[in-house]
C-alpha cells in the first residue's frame, strides 16, 4: 500500500510506502528508499534478535547493490550493529567506511555534507580510538575483551547519539555540580572555567557572525575544546588523588585505576580512555599524521557528552 505526500510549495511528489514486514521492503522501488528510511529503520529495530536485524540490513544492501542509489544506510546500520555484537571491530569499521564512501558519492546530490553525516561522525569517534586501545598493553586494552567490550562499545554509541543534539538542547551541569565533585577551591575554579568556556565555544561555532569561520576555524577550535574538556577531567582526578597533582592526564587516569576510582568495564573507564586518546591527539605530530576522521566540532561535542557523564557518575555513583 502506498500514499503520496508533498514537501513544501511546488515540491516534487514523494511516495511513502506503508510496510509491515521485511518482504515489503525488498519489493520497494530502489528509487523510493530515501523517502522511507525512517519507516524501514523502525521496522527492522522491531525485530526480536540482533541476528534478524543484521540479516535484514544485509538483505537490503544486497537488494540495492546493482542500483545507482545510496547504500549508506544499510552499511551504516551494519557497522553500528557489528561494533556491539562482534568480538573485534574490523568488520564494523569496514562497513562504516563503505557507508562514508556512499555518503561522499550521493550525499551532495541531496544537499548533505558527507563529513556531517552519520558514518563519518561515528568513525571519527571510534576508528582511531579502537586502534589506540588495541595497541595498548595495559588495563585500557582489557576494555576490548569480554565481558567488558559491550560496555565500551555501547558507551561510544551512546556518546555518538547524545552528540547529535544541538548544543542549545544538550544537557549539562551547573556550578553546583562542580562544587559537589571537586573539593579543592583552585581545582574547582579551573574546572568551571574550562567547562563553561568550552561549552560557549561550541555555541559560538553554531552562531553565525564575523567572529568565527566554520570553514577555516573548525579544526583548531575543536582541538582547543577537546583540550579544555580534558583539563576538566584532569582537575576532577587531581582532586581525588592529591599525591598525583601536577602529573599529566594519562598518569592521573592510571593512578585512578590503581586506586580503584576507575574500574575496567565501567562507563567511567571507557570515557576516561576516550578523553585521554582525544587529548593526546591535540598535539601537532599526532594530529598531522591523520589522513581522515579529524577532530571536528562533532568530536568536540562528544567530549562534552563524555565529561558530562563522568560528572554525573561521580555525583550519583553506582551501588
Amino acid at each position: 500500500m502506498q500514499r503520496e505526500s508533498k514537501e513544501g510549495i511546488g515540491a516534487r511528489t514523494i511516495k511513502v510506502i506503508v510496510m509491515a514486514q521485511i518482504s515489503d521492503i525488498l519489493n520497494l522501488n530502489p528509487l523510493l528508499f530515501d523517502a522511507n528510511w525512517t519507516q524501514i529503520d523502525q521496522l527492522i529495530w522491531s525485530l526480536q534478535t540482533v541476528h534478524e536485524q543484521v540479516s535484514a540490513w544485509q538483505a537490503i544492501a544486497d537488494y540495492l547493490k546493482p542500483h545507482p542509489v545510496s547504500k549508506g544506510m544499510p552499511f551504516f546500520r551494519l557497522g553500528h550493529m557489528y561494533l556491539v555484537s562482534e568480538p573485534d571491530a574490523k568488520r564494523a569499521i569496514e562497513y562504516l567506511e563503505k557507508a562514508y564512501k556512499e555518503d561522499v558519492k550521493y550525499g551532495p546530490d541531496n544537499g548533505r555534507t558527507p563529513n556531517r553525516m552519520g558514518a563519518y561522525r561515528l568513525l571519527a569517534l571510534t576508528k582511531g580510538f579502537i586502534e589506540y586501545l588495541e595497541a595498548k598493553k595495559n588495563w585500557e586494552a582489557e576494555q576490548l575483551m569480554p565481558p567488558h567490550r559491550p560496555v565500551l562499545m555501547k558507551t561510544l554509541l551512546a556518546v555518538y547519539d547524545a552528540s547529535l543534539a544541538h548544543i542549545l538542547d544538550s544537557e549539562g551541569h551547573t556550578y553546583q555540580s562542580f562544587f559537589a565533585v571537586i573539593q579543592d577551591k583552585s581545582l574547582v575554579r579551573f574546572a568551571i572555567e574550562n567547562y563553561f568556556f568550552a561549552e560557549r565555544l561550541i555555541e559560538m561555532f553554531y552562531v553565525s557572525g564575523p567572529h568565527l569561520s566554520r570553514h577555516t576555524d573548525e579544526y583548531p577550535l575543536s582541538r582547543a575544546i577537546v583540550g579544555l574538556f580534558g583539563g576538566v577531567l584532569e582537575a576532577i582526578l587531581a582532586d581525588k588523588l592529591p599525591a598525583a597533582r601536577s602529573k599529566p592526564l594519562g598518569v592521573l587516569i592510571s593512578e585512578a585505576k590503581d586506586a580503584n576510582i576507575i574500574q575496567v568495564g565501567t562507563k567511567l573507564a571507557a570515557l576516561s580512555s576516550m578523553m585521554l586518546y582525544l587529548r593526546n591527539h591535540v598535539h601537532a605530530d599526532r594530529d598531522s599524521a591523520r589522513t581522515a576522521y579529524f577532530i571536528d566540532i562533532n568530536v568536540a561535542k562528544g567530549c562534552k557528552v563524555a565529561v558530562d557523564w563522568v560528572i554525573a557518575d561521580l555525583l550519583n555513583p553506582a551501588p
